[in-house]
């Protein structure tokens, strides 16, 4: 791993366990093990490396997610979706998502932040819409953003008030009652 790569993964951690303006680069670069002067190096700005922090994070969860979906049969895909966020938001190292709180941080539509957490955001609905048109569901576009509705309301259900199986079988019995092909048999 690279200077660059292992500031960056370091730096998505700690924005990510504790916010992106409460990360000073003195933390962030004691986390990654580098001099302020090597970070500064590789990134001109703390801003330049929350960029490179989110683009990182969009790449490993599209990965995690994809192969979590992938993983499920095309007609339970919308409802591996689910069982996906579920186990994310029941792991010991969940603090909601990051693009999430990005926008939050970066209330600010313009800001480059809230910009990458819209694209973000964007793509894993363009993703959902391709599981739904996969699993035959009546109109897959609006299965998709319905299941990103729950999807999304789900992860900060659970940021909130902690992973409760009530939620997650709330979401779970919402998504089911969408499982409807297309083309019945």
């Amino acid at each position: 791993m690279s200077t660059s790569q292992t500031i960056t993964a370091s730096a998505l951690r700690l924005f990510y366990r504790q916010g992106y303006h409460a990360s000073g680069v003195e933390q962030l670069s004691q986390v990654a093990g580098v001099t302020k002067k090597t970070l500064y190096r590789h990134f001109p700005s703390k801003e330049h490396l929350i960029d490179a922090a989110l683009q990182l994070r969009h790449t490993e969860f599209m990965a995690q997610m994809k192969a979590a979906l992938e993983a499920a049969p095309g007609p339970l895909r919308p409802l591996a979706y689910i069982d996906f966020i579920a186990a994310w938001a029941q792991g010991p190292d969940f603090f909601g998502c990051a693009f999430i709180n990005a926008a939050a941080e970066y209330s600010d539509q313009r800001e480059t932040p809230h910009q990458l957490a819209k694209q973000h955001k964007q793509q894993v609905l363009a993703y959902l819409e391709t599981i739904c048109t996969e699993a035959q569901l009546k109109q897959p576009s609006v299965a998709a953003m319905q299941l990103f509705v729950i999807g999304e309301g789900l992860i900060v259900t659970c940021q909130v008030n902690g992973a409760s199986t009530v939620f997650i079988e709330a979401a779970r019995e919402m998504v089911a009652g969408m499982q409807m092909p297309a083309n019945p048999l």
